[in-house]
C-alpha cells in the first residue's frame, strides 16, 4: 500500500516481527522498573520501548511498527512533521530558552495574532501558558475575576488536568485520578455531561434527548444546590474526550448558552483536546456557531514541537485582568514557533478537510458493529476522534472493561496503538488529522477483525469495583 498527504507517505504497513514486549525492550523495561515512579512501571497496555516516529507510524526497539492512533494525545496533530519541528530548532537555536512573560520577543507576538485571527467570533485576547492543566486554572481565575462571583459548573466526566485546585473540578473521568488528590473545596458545582447513549436515571441505551441535562441544571441545580447569581462561568468540553468521545447535540448548546445570557455566566470553553483541527474545524466551538468568553487550549497547538498552552478571552474578560496565566516554560520562542507553523500546516495542507474524510472512514468501517456485535454498545465518531464504547449486552448496557482491554491487546499485536486505560470501557482512535484515509481505514479493519475475535469468546467482566476490594489499586488481569 502506497499512500500520501500533508507531506508524508507510508509504502509498508506496520507490522509486528517478535513477541511482545520484545527481547530488547523487556531489557529496557525491567532497567527502567528500578529506578521509575509507580506509574512509569505498567507496561501492559503499551508493550514495547519506542525507538523513532516518523509521520504516523512508530517503531520499536525490537523492530516492530505500530500506526500511531495516539498521536502523544493529541499534541502531534501532524505527525511528525519536519516543517514545525525544524521551524522550532530554528527558534531555540536563535532564541534559546527564554521567559516570555518577561523577555517578549517576536514569535510570541506573531502566535498571538494567528491565534486571534483564527479564534472563534469575539475573542480578542491571548494569554501564554504551558499545558492544559494551567490554562484551564488561569480560565477560571479570568471567569471569577470578571463577574466577582465564586461558583464555577463544571461536568461530571471531564478531565481538566491534575493540578491542586483544579483536581476538584475535575470530576473526573475515572475516580482513581483524583484519589488521594483531590481537594474537596467549596466552588465548584457539577451536572452530568449530554450523553445520548447512556442517561442517569435510565436504564439501557439511548438514544435520549440531551436537553435533559440542560433541564437538570435548571429545575433541580439551581433550585437546590446553587443561587444562579453566585455562579462565574461553565467550564465544559464542547466534546468530551477522556469520558468517552460525548458529542452534545445543537440543542443543548442552545439552552446552554441561554442559560449564560441569561445570568451572566461565562462560556469557558476547554478546548484543550479539541482545538486545531482535531474535530474537522479549527475549534469545536465552530460546530454550533458557539461564542465563548474563554477559550483554553492545549495540547494540538504544540504541533508535535514543545509544550505550550494558551488562554484566549473577549476584552471584556481579559483587556484589563490581572491573572498572569503565564510561567517561567510559557511560550518559549521555539515553542511559540513551531505551534505558529503547524497552524499555517493545517491550513496550507488542507488537514481540516483530511480530518473530515477520516471521519467518513470511521463511519464506514466501524458504525456497522453496533449491529454486528453485542459487545458494542455505540460507536461516536466527530473528525479525526472515535470512540467505541463496549458493554456486556445491549440490554444491560453495563460497561465491559476486560473486553475493551482485550481488544486493545489484539490490535497493539496487529500493529494499531489506540488509547485505552485499565477500568475504562470506550476505546479511542486519535489518528493525526493529516493521515492518509488508506492507511486509517487499514487500522479501522484491524479494529473491525479484533473485535470480532474477543467477541467469538469474551472475557468475564470482574467489575468496576473489584480493583478496589482490598484497597489497593492494582491490575487483576
Amino acid at each position: 500500500m502506497d499512500a500520501s498527504t500533508g507531506g508524508g507517505r507510508f509504502d509498508v504497513l506496520p507490522r509486528v516481527v517478535t513477541a511482545l514486549p520484545g527481547p530488547i525492550s523487556a531489557r529496557l523495561f525491567a532497567d527502567a522498573d528500578a529506578v521509575l515512579c509507580g506509574p512509569m512501571r505498567d507496561h501492559v497496555d503499551v508493550p514495547f520501548v519506542e525507538a523513532r516516529k516518523s509521520d504516523w507510524v512508530i517503531e520499536d526497539v525490537d523492530g516492530n511498527t505500530f500506526v500511531d492512533l495516539v498521536s502523544a494525545w493529541g499534541s502531534t496533530p501532524l505527525g511528525a512533521h519536519p516543517a514545525a519541528t525544524g521551524v522550532a530548532a530554528e527558534a531555540l537555536d536563535r532564541y534559546g530558552m527564554e521567559i516570555t512573560d518577561y523577555v517578549f520577543n517576536e514569535p510570541a507576538l506573531a502566535l498571538a495574532r494567528r491565534l486571534v485571527e483564527i479564534a472563534p467570533a469575539g475573542i480578542s485576547r491571548v494569554g501564554p501558558s504551558i499545558s492544559g492543566t494551567e490554562a484551564v486554572e488561569a480560565g477560571v481565575k479570568l471567569a471569577r475575576e470578571a463577574t466577582g462571583r465564586p461558583m464555577i459548573l463544571g461536568f461530571h466526566g471531564q478531565y481538566h488536568g491534575e493540578s491542586t485546585y483544579l483536581t476538584a473540578a475535575a470530576s473526573t473521568d475515572l475516580s482513581e485520578v483524583t484519589s488521594n488528590a483531590a481537594q474537596y473545596v467549596s466552588g465548584m458545582v457539577f451536572a452530568p455531561y449530554p450523553n445520548r447513549f447512556r442517561a442517569p436515571f435510565h436504564k439501557g441505551p439511548g438514544p435520549y434527548d440531551d436537553t435533559l441535562y440542560a433541564d437538570f441544571i435548571e429545575e433541580h441545580l439551581l433550585v437546590h444546590q446553587v443561587d444562579p447569581e453566585q455562579v462565574a462561568g461553565v467550564l465544559i468540553e464542547p466534546v468530551l474526550g477522556e469520558g468517552g468521545i460525548l458529542v452534545p447535540s445543537a440543542q443543548f448548546w442552545r439552552r446552554l448558552t441561554e442559560l449564560c445570557r441569561r445570568y451572566g455566566w461565562k462560556l469557558i470553553l476547554d478546548e484543550v483536546q479539541t482545538c486545531l483541527g482535531r474535530c474537522g474545524t479549527m475549534f469545536a466551538a465552530e460546530l454550533w456557531d458557539l461564542e465563548p468568553d474563554i477559550v483554553l487550549m492545549g495540547k494540538g497547538i504544540a504541533a508535535g514541537c514543545q509544550p505550550i498552552a494558551a488562554v484566549l478571552a473577549t476584552d471584556a474578560v481579559m483587556a484589563d485582568s490581572d491573572v498572569q496565566p503565564g510561567g517561567t516554560f510559557a511560550w518559549t520562542p521555539a515553542a511559540c514557533a513551531g505551534a505558529l507553523a503547524g497552524i499555517e500546516a493545517i491550513i496550507a495542507e488542507g488537514a481540516l478537510q483530511n480530518a473530515r474524510a477520516l471521519a467518513d472512514v470511521a463511519h464506514e468501517e466501524l458504525y456497522p458493529l453496533v449491529e454486528l456485535h453485542e459487545q458494542v454498545g455505540d460507536v461516536r465518531v466527530v473528525g479525526a476522534w472515535v470512540g467505541v464504547e463496549f458493554v456486556t449486552d445491549k440490554r444491560s448496557i453495563t460497561p465491559a472493561p476486560a473486553f475493551h482491554a482485550a481488544v486493545h491487546q489484539k490490535l497493539v499485536r496487529r500493529g494499531v496503538l489506540g488509547i485505552t486505560q485499565w477500568g475504562k470501557w470506550v476505546y479511542r482512535m486519535q489518528p493525526a488529522i493529516n493521515m492518509p484515509p488508506d492507511l486509517f481505514r487499514w487500522a479501522c479493519r484491524q479494529a473491525v477483525e479484533a473485535i470480532a475475535e474477543v467477541a467469538a469468546h469474551p472475557p468475564a467482566e470482574p467489575g468496576l469495583l473489584a480493583r478496589f476490594d482490598d484497597g489497593v489499586r492494582r491490575r487483576t488481569g
